[in-house]
């Protein structure tokens, strides 16, 4: 018994001896760390038409905030990951 548990210890001083390289963590690349530009309104009906301006608009801002939003917390997310990595 004791010399098995002299050769268990003789071995795992030896095998923590063999420690290999540690593994890193690939960062993200950088576009999935911003955000695209909003882009610029569409073109839009006349005055004379106001309800369809209107319906048109409340549509395009809905949207475009909407996905904004969503790349916004995706990104801050992605960002605040690789921040914490170790460098």
């Amino acid at each position: 018994m004791l010399k098995k548990t002299a050769l268990v210890y003789a071995l795992s001083l030896t095998l923590a001896a063999c420690g290999g390289e540690r593994v890193t963590l690939a960062k993200p690349p950088v576009a999935l760390l911003t955000c695209k530009d909003e882009p610029e309104a569409p073109s839009i009906p006349s005055m004379n038409e106001q309800a369809k301006r209107d319906a048109l608009v409340f549509d395009y801002i809905l949207s475009l905030r909407s996905a904004w939003g969503s790349c916004h917390a995706a990104v801050a997310g992605t960002r605040a990951w690789a921040d914490s990595l170790n460098d």
